[in-house]
């Protein structure tokens, strides 16, 4: 093998390298605790098992990220798992040891004003297999980033080859219509945040339904949030030249959040 066209006694690549063949989960830690640990653990239980990747114990993670809380008690920890390290050829070896991997960066700082959004122009392959899944495959979403960068948004609303609103570049979606919330149901692409899982289980004085987003009714949106693990809630002002009529976060959603900031 060679590397950066020097030869390197390495045999093996990680085909989570070579294939995306894995799954990640962020987080972040606030004073040393990891937040909303038990809905990423069971993100992770729900990816391995779907992809037949071998996760590590519990135990075993939280004794990792306690290492890391000793040394950066607030920062952001990304979880990575793959299937371990093989050759050519898609089809793994029975043997192969699965990997994991944890990186660490500071908290972003994040940004109080409301979005300005924009449709963005890639779609979404449908992969009912793969929906709601975090896996290591996020070319999508590089070359979304890209998109956001040249238009100048604030960020994008994602659609599926269907042209149902899916989510946002690396946020989920929440909407008001006619009073009622909803966010997209995500059965046929899309992730299945962390947020989004907890707002849905245990919503903060609101009922939230799951249902199809089309371009046709983003004119009819009176209210409009991303949520992320760790960009948090995010209202949003605009979607292309359509002004919403609350350009900010609910207030029962707003002081849910704050719980959780203030732990």
């Amino acid at each position: 093998m060679w590397i950066n066209g020097t030869p390197s006694s390495q045999r093996e690549l990680d085909r989570g390298l070579q294939f995306g063949d894995g799954h990640f989960t962020t987080l972040t830690l606030r004073h040393g605790r990891p937040r909303f640990w038990p809905q990423h653990y069971q993100r992770l239980c729900q990816a391995s098992q779907r992809l037949a990747i071998a996760l590590p114990s519990e135990t075993e993670l939280l004794a990792c990220l306690e290492t890391i809380a000793t040394e950066q008690p607030d920062c952001v920890v990304k979880l990575i798992f793959t299937r371990g390290f093989g050759g050519r050829g898609y089809a793994a070896a029975t043997a192969t040891t699965p990997q994991w991997y944890a990186t660490t960066a500071p908290l972003p700082v994040i940004a109080k004003n409301a979005l300005t959004v924009a449709i963005a122009e890639l779609r979404l392959a449908n992969s009912p297999q793969l929906a709601g899944l975090k896996t290591l495959n996020r070319l999508e979403q590089v070359l979304l980033a890209q998109e956001r960068a040249q238009r100048q948004r604030d960020e994008l609303l994602v659609t599926d080859q269907q042209g149902n609103v899916i989510e946002a570049i690396s946020s989920n979606v929440f909407y008001c219509i006619s009073g009622r919330w909803y966010t997209p149901e995500l059965s046929s692409a899309g992730i299945a945040g962390v947020v989004r899982q907890v707002l849905l289980q245990d919503p903060p004085n609101m009922v939230i339904e799951e249902a199809q987003l089309t371009l046709q009714q983003l004119c009819s949106i009176e209210q409009m949030f991303l949520s992320n693990s760790v960009l948090g809630l995010r209202p949003v002002a605009q979607i292309g030249d359509y002004r919403l009529p609350k350009p900010h976060l609910p207030g029962t959603v707003e002081d849910w959040w704050e719980q959780f900031e203030s732990c």
